[in-house]
């Protein structure tokens, strides 16, 4: 098991402190900041997890649904959907350094292992942006995609592994070439938005392709199938599909790389998988319902399973692989959440109260809240931690 340094726990209270964003800077190193997209008031908050106070709010375009950072250089990427663009910030001053329009509805992101480059999907599009963000400029807009979702480069930067949420496949992207070389079935190897539905239901296919931590493998389930299929992330090959409960969302990995945890929305349930062969389904335990995310940790001990439908997070204990409790979170609308690098304290976004809630990783309760970061925080994003957007 990775063991991670620990930190001091911040101050109990948990005063709001909203300065303006021409008087406060960040200071490099990044990674005890929070970053919280507000989709309603169009800004990003920044909290700082020692003291956890809020400490800015920086101004960036419509409906920003994610936000990423290159550490390298110091940047901050907003994703505005709603404007077509993406923000980029200068994390010393908290200053826009460039705007950029992309293509229709961009929303989910990766940063490739260097920090230069940025991989945007535009979702409505069906194409994927790259953008150097040394230059601060889009350089190649990739076609062929699928409603595409999230994505995960590969450890070397040459390949960008895409989820389509309007297929049943895995796209791959040779970075390079700027365009995709290869499609790796989950299912049935069909586009899934081109099947009849009935009575215009949604369909789901493939929201991410979860890495290990080694890079070596990667998890790719299908909501409409709901199966997942262990991808070699080297050879490009599917070696496994493994069967789930009912209308499986996206695969989450402990930072340990041991179990890879999958949130079955159909039937409430959560199942916890083996991430070396066989693969072994190693428990299937009572999840909630609309589950959005999944975070671990405490030494990888515990996993916290965010229900957007119950307005609650539901507690796992991957020692004993069993249900150990509840923290509710009344008329709070929990979105997606963060770990903090020390793997001590977990940072709720709450849209429906404004707010973002803190719980004490070890002891499994609520530490408090930071109040008025925005108008509906939709996630948190921190340097150095398993960062996800539903």
């Amino acid at each position: 098991m990775v063991l991670r340094q620990f930190t001091r726990f911040a101050a109990a209270t948990l005063a709001v402190c909203l300065l303006a964003t021409s008087a406060y800077a960040l200071d490099a190193p990044y990674d005890h900041y929070v970053f919280v997209p507000n989709r309603n008031s169009a800004d990003v908050a920044i909290i700082d997890s020692d003291t956890d106070k809020l400490v800015a709010r920086v101004k960036v375009g419509n409906t920003p649904h994610q936000i990423a950072v290159s550490e390298t250089l110091g940047k901050m990427i907003a994703s505005n959907t709603h404007d077509n663009t993406i923000s980029i910030i200068d994390l010393k001053t908290l200053k826009t350094v460039r705007t950029v329009s992309l293509g229709h509805e961009p929303e989910h992101m990766a940063i490739g292992p260097g920090g230069g480059l940025a991989a945007i999907g535009n979702i409505g599009e069906g194409t994927v942006s790259l953008v150097s963000l040394k230059d601060d400029k889009e350089i190649k807009r990739i076609t062929g995609l699928f409603e595409p979702h999230n994505m995960t480069f590969s450890p070397n930067g040459k390949l960008l592994f895409v989820g389509n949420l309007g297929a049943n496949f895995v796209s791959v992207i040779d970075v390079a070439k700027g365009k995709v070389v290869n499609e790796i079935p989950v299912g049935e190897n069909t586009s899934v938005a081109a099947l009849p539905g009935a009575g215009g239901d949604e369909h789901q296919g493939i929201i991410n392709v979860t890495r290990t931590p080694d890079g070596r493998l990667g998890f790719a389930a299908f909501g409409d199938g709901d199966v997942m299929a262990v991808l070699d992330l080297r050879t490009q090959k599917k070696i496994a599909t493994l069967k789930l409960g009912d209308e499986p969302w996206r695969a989450y990995t402990t930072a340990d790389g041991r179990f890879m945890i999958v949130p079955n929305n159909g039937d409430k349930t959560v199942s916890v998988f083996s991430t070396t062969a066989p693969f072994k389904e190693v428990a299937r335990l009572k999840g909630a319902a609309d589950m959005t995310g999944v975070n671990t940790g405490w030494f990888e001990t515990t996993a916290f399973v965010i229900s957007r439908g119950d307005n609650k997070i539901v507690m796992l204990d991957l020692v004993n692989m069993k249900n150990i409790g509840e923290i509710k979170l009344p008329n709070g609308t929990p979105e997606t959440a963060v770990v903090n690098p020390q793997g001590t304290k977990l940072y709720v976004a709450l849209s429906g109260t404004n707010e973002v809630a803190i719980i004490d990783t070890r002891y499994r309760k609520l530490l408090g809240k930071v109040k008025n970061v925005g108008k509906e925080p939709w996630g948190a994003h921190m340097v150095g931690a398993l960062n996800y957007c539903h």
